[in-house]
């Protein structure tokens, strides 16, 4: 009974030297858990009288799980690693196209918005040189009837006059035919001669509101002549009047003619100016749809452009964000990684501290 109890006594002291070895041997790591459940394993078998050999072989077989473990944590991390730099490639590849989608577009809007201040300024350009146009239109063609009015009274007037010279040379030549030496006239002649001044005293005065010209003088000689030929024809008078008629009939002529002439070169470029103006009122409009239409088309694109940049926008913060987290996620799993390896290799150092200590009670 004595000898059994002492056994035990035995038994029990052999095990807490056991524990206490092996507590110093892995002091260096501290209350590790690793550290605990090795120092069980370890005291366990010894206390029941296991095999030390079976016993290292076993911590063998742990160690080499541990470092099978650590190797297909490595090759897991790596693999996550890759993946996460080829996750991190993209979005950084879709944040640098996003960025530079929206550069384009707001050199594009900036360039559109330039285009748009010039072409606003064409228009209103084009639309006051269409106004103004449409106001020397109306003077042109206000000028064309006034030269056609203008000359149609005073050709009339040319016309006139030269009838009324006729009329009067008619009246001299009958008079000098009848003879030139007559001392009475008849009443009907005197009536004709009176007539005959009267009407060369207004058409003396029409034609001084159309022009100034020398031929204008021959009327009063005329006038005078005719005067004094309602009381006596002297003959050196009526061949004297029959002269100036004649020339005033050439100049009157002279003078008509002169007057289609400038009235045809006036017509002339009246209507050229009027065809320019027209040709260039032409053009204003074209240049002015032309512009109003790229006006639209501009527009259309900047309002199109407003939408692209607020898409370019949220692209790039929300890729940004995304890139934030995706960087946090991948510093926490390599953290974590770092921390197992450590913790993997504590526990491999700590077996290979228990393998040295069964190494040295087999070899005591």
């Amino acid at each position: 009974m004595k000898s059994a109890l002492l056994v035990v006594v035995l038994i029990v002291c052999i095990q807490a030297t056991t524990v206490s070895e092996l507590k110093e041997r892995l002091s260096g790591y501290g209350d590790h858990p690793f550290s605990s459940s090795m120092i069980n394993l370890v005291s366990v078998n010894m206390k029941t009288g296991g095999s030390l050999n079976e016993l290292k072989q076993l911590l063998q077989q742990i160690k080499d799980e541990l470092i099978a473990l650590t190797q297909l944590q490595d090759q897991e991390n790596a693999t996550f690693t890759r993946r996460s730099q080829v996750d991190l490639a993209k979005l950084q590849a879709t944040l640098e196209q996003a960025q530079q989608d929206l550069d384009n577009q707001r050199q594009e809007q900036s360039s559109l918005n330039n285009e748009l201040s010039t072409l606003q300024t064409r228009v209103q350009e084009d639309q006051a040189a269409l106004d103004r146009n449409s106001r020397g239109s109306g003077d042109a063609q206000s000028r064309l009837d006034a030269e056609n009015t203008d000359f149609t009274v005073k050709y009339q007037d040319y016309s006139d006059a030269i009838l009324a010279c006729k009329e009067a040379q008619r009246l001299l030549m009958n008079l000098r035919g009848e003879g030139a030496s007559l001392i009475q006239l008849t009443q009907d002649t005197k009536s004709n001669l009176i007539q005959t001044k009267e009407n060369f005293q207004k058409i003396k005065e029409i034609l001084e509101a159309h022009t100034k010209k020398s031929s204008l003088t021959l009327f009063q000689p005329i006038i005078e002549g005719l005067a004094e030929m309602t009381t006596k024809v002297n003959p050196e008078t009526l061949n004297n009047v029959l002269s100036l008629v004649a020339r005033l009939i050439t100049a009157l002529q002279e003078g008509q003619d002169q007057l289609e002439a400038n009235h045809k070169t006036q017509i002339e470029n009246l209507t050229r100016l009027g065809d320019d103006l027209r040709n260039e009122k032409q053009t204003l409009q074209v240049s002015l749809a032309t512009a109003n239409n790229r006006l639209k088309e501009i527009q259309s694109r900047l309002n199109e452009l407003d939408g692209l940049i607020n898409i370019s926008n949220a692209i790039v913060e929300v890729t940004q964000l995304n890139i934030q987290d995706a960087t946090r996620i991948n510093e926490l799993e390599d953290q974590e990684y770092s921390n197992q390896k450590v913790s993997r290799q504590t526990e491999i150092d700590i077996v290979d501290r228990l393998i040295e200590y069964i190494n040295q009670k087999l070899s005591e």
